[in-house]
Order: C-alpha cells, then structure tokens, then sequence
C-alpha cells in the first residue's frame, strides 16, 4: 500500500509539473442556493486511467458569491459535480468566466445510496460571455451532431447505412467548416470516428487507420477520449482471437512489451499511439482470462522505463499499481459495513478463517443463482470458511428482503453507498467472488463463483496454505 501511495503522489506531481507554468483561468459567480457549500472543478486527464483531476475547490460565500483560479495550459474541459447536475463547460488559459449554476437540487436517496448514479450532465450558463466564445460553437455541434444520430439511428446502428452516416458528415461539415481552432476541429473529427466506427465494427482498423493510427494522441480531449475507449476496449482480447494474430496471446503471456508495440507499429501506428493501444489492452486484458496475469504485470513493468514519453512510463506505474492491490498476495481493501442488524462489521469478525467475499446485488439473476449455489458450501465449510456477501442494491432492504426469504444465514452487509470499496475491489458487475486467507492477503482474485467448482478448489488450497505454514493439526481434525 506504501508502494502505491508513493506511486499515486509521484503521478500528482508529474501532472501538476505541467500546470506549474499554466495561466490562471478563473470561474466566478453567484449562487445563493449554493450558500456555505463546497464546489469543485475538475478535469479528466487522459483515456486509460479516466481518473479526475482536481483544479480547484472553493466554498460558496454566504451572499452567494464564489470565485476559483484554475491552473490550466491548454483549452479542456472541466466539470463539477453538483448533487443530481454534472456541470460542464471548456475553458481557456488566461480567461475569466462568469458562470450561471444549475438549481441546488439533492439527490433522491436511492440515488444517494446508488454506486452507479451518475449526474445529468449541464452545460454551465455563460451571461457575460459573448455568442463567439468558443463554449457556444462547442455545445451548438453537440447538439446538432445528437440530432442527426437520433434522427438517424435506425439507418445507422440497424442497418449499418455507410451512405447515411456519410451526408450526416457531409451535413455537418457544411454547417460547421474547420477554421483555426484546433479544439473544435478535434471535437469533430473523433464524434466523426465514432459515427465511422458504428458502421464498420467488423472491419475496425478501416477507422483507426482513418482517425488514430498516424495521427498525435489527444488525451486530454474527451471527443479523443470517447471515440478511443469505444473503439479500444477489450481490443487487444479481440483481436488475440482472430486466427492470423493468436501469437499476440504468447507475446503478452510472457511479458514482451517491446514485440506488442513493434506488433502494432507494424500496422501502422505511430510508435506513442502503438503504445497507448497496447497500455489499454493490457490494462483490459488482465481480468479476461485469455492471458497471464504475470506476463501483463511484466509488460508493465517494462512499460514504466521504456514508453516513448514520460506520461506513458507514469500510466504504466499507476496501473500496474491499481492491478496490484487486487492481485494475488496483496493485502484485500479495508471494509467497515453495517449488517442487518445495524452492526459494525470488519475484518476484525472473522480472525483466524479464510474469507469469501462477494458482491452481490438482489435485483441480478446471476446473484441470485450463485446465492443459493452458497447454501450448501456455507454448510459444509463454516468451521473454517467465513462467507460474507456485500450488497449492491441501491436499497439495502431489497437485499435484506432476500435473505429473510431465502433463509440464508451468512453475514450480508451493506455496500449501498460505497462506490470506492466496489472500485477498490473491482466488483462493478454483480456477482464478484474473493477467496482472501486469515491473514487478510488475496488467494484468489476474482474467484471462482460457487456453481463453477469454488467447493473443490477451496478444499486443495487450505490444505496447500496449512502444509506451508507448517500448523498443527486442530484437535478436532475437519474432515471433507
């Protein structure tokens, strides 16, 4: 954890090294709803890791009024989250904003309890700014570009129309020509990668030849942002499963970075972009299956002394950073959760047993089969095998609901609002399965889930811990 935390100020100062020299741009205004409240802006620095930036904070006067300075280099976007509103606007360096705030409006609270409510987006109003301020071309080809996608959805994403998505393009560009700025033109071109990519998702590499492969990576950007995770996720995995590329499966099985870079460089790409194609595939890769956990934490390990450019070597720490808390023989993440009966519960509970934890969510059938799949192992195994279930649900009660009806007897405890420990563990999608010893390091990460042989693995790897750790044998022996 040390390791990481060092990594993590290490990567902070490596991004604010770029705003040391940054003009101020300041955001000002008035909202006496917002009166005593703490407000943020922050920006989301590159595709890979999508994790935010903080720019500025500030508290809300009590007239209303507020002001921020926000060291910034380039034109970006920033955002600020503002209970049920994600507020949005593109800023300049140098430049002073007046800004209007959505309406203080909180969350209900089954979408304050939610670990996947996600804010309206709201461009922020802009009175004192003049019409040729770049916010208002930037959200006017937003809007119209979602109109014709709406408009056209049928011919786009049914029928796959090249032509259609080509007079949208054409439409669009007519209404919009490139001037000048470098921002706008940008924005454009990857909206237009994703339209392209929407009727070309079997022959992907026309578009990344097109938009990515030749052209300078624009991480900062969220159209560059997008199109790249639409079109990159998981791409690595997909593409080690066409016949003509399954040596990319040993390449990365053994760690070489160096030969998955020269892989894609010899499509093509620019060796920066190569780069960051196979920094994503790896990153994608590592939950899959298809490849070695081992060999993906090698590549990243090369990755961190070899990359083209400084930011890539600093993506490459981080994540493998983020991929080792969860890899096997690291320390599992911290809880303190409520039970039903209002407790506290930690680790603490369960010293001296082996852990397997999931996260689980009422309202998912795969839960649900998996939770009765548990009923049996609980039986079996309570006298060294603690089963803890973490709940999802937006409302802890539906969960609480289900045990009540089902009869389960394991500690169920209540995960509602807590979206680090689900990003901590990895257990977006419900169920997540953690095999984690007594001495709180992971054993299996993920694991097996209980209808697919979790009971046989469990048994061979008690008996393999005990034998290591040299124990004496308990004066009731457990026999299975």
């Amino acid at each position: 954890m040390r390791n990481f935390l060092y990594i993590c100020i290490l990567i902070i100062s490596f991004l604010y090294t770029n705003l040391l020299q940054a003009q101020e741009t300041v955001i000002a205004g008035k909202a006496t709803d917002y009166c005593g409240k703490e407000i943020s802006f922050y920006t989301i620095p590159d595709p890979l890791l999508s994790q935010r930036l903080i720019l500025g904070t500030t508290k809300v006067a009590a007239d209303g009024n507020f002001m921020l300075r926000l060291p910034v280099n380039q034109i970006i976007e920033i955002y600020s989250d503002l209970e049920k509103y994600c507020a949005t606007m593109v800023v300049e360096p140098g430049k002073k904003y007046t800004v209007v705030l959505p309406p203080f409006s909180l969350r209900t609270l089954d979408e304050a309890k939610s670990a996947f409510f996600k804010p309206a987006p709201y461009w922020l109003g802009l009175p004192e700014t003049g019409k040729s301020d770049l916010n208002f071309l930037v959200r006017s080809f937003i809007t119209d570009y979602n109109a014709e996608t709406v408009k056209s959805t049928a011919q786009i994403y049914q029928m796959g129309s090249k032509e259609t998505v080509g007079q949208i393009i054409e439409r669009l560009e007519k209404k919009y020509p490139d001037s000048s700025d470098g921002y706008v033109h940008i924005l454009k071109q990857y909206a237009y990668a994703e339209l392209e990519y929407a009727v070309n998702q079997t022959i992907p590499e026309v578009v990344i030849q097109k938009y990515f492969a030749k052209n300078p990576i624009r991480l900062q950007h969220p159209s560059y942002q997008k199109a790249f995770n639409l079109i990159f996720t998981d791409y690595l995995r997909k593409l080690s499963q066409d016949s003509r590329y399954q040596k990319l499966v040993n390449i990365t099985n053994s760690g070489d970075y160096k030969s998955l870079v020269a892989f894609f460089e010899n499509r093509g790409y620019l060796k920066e972009f190569a780069e960051l194609v196979v920094l994503k595939g790896l990153d994608d890769g590592y939950y899959s299956g298809k490849f070695r956990k081992e060999g993906i934490i090698k590549a990243f390990e090369t990755a961190q002394t070899t990359s083209s450019t400084p930011k890539l070597n600093v993506f490459a720490k981080q994540i493998e950073a983020k991929l080792s808390i969860m890899s096997v023989g690291s320390v599992a993440p911290i809880f303190k959760l409520s039970n039903t009966k209002n407790e506290q519960v930690s680790f603490d509970k369960f010293k001296g047993k082996f852990i397997y934890l999931s996260f689980v969510n009422s309202r998912s059938s795969d839960s649900r089969t998996e939770l009765d799949s548990l009923v049996s192992i609980e039986k079996e195994l309570r006298q060294v095998l603690s089963i803890v279930s973490i709940a999802t649900d937006d409302d802890f009660n539906r969960a609480v609901q289900l045990w009540k009806s089902k009869g389960y007897t394991w500690e169920l405890l209540d995960g509602s609002k807590q979206k680090q420990l689900i990003m901590d563990y990895n257990a977006a999608v419900s169920p997540s399965f953690y095999l984690i010893a007594p001495d709180r390091k992971l054993i299996l990460s993920p694991a097996l889930a209980p209808s697919h042989g979790f009971e046989p693995m469990f048994i061979k790897l008690f008996r393999d811990y005990n034998f290591k750790l040299q124990r004496k044998p308990p004066k009731e022996p457990i026999k299975f």
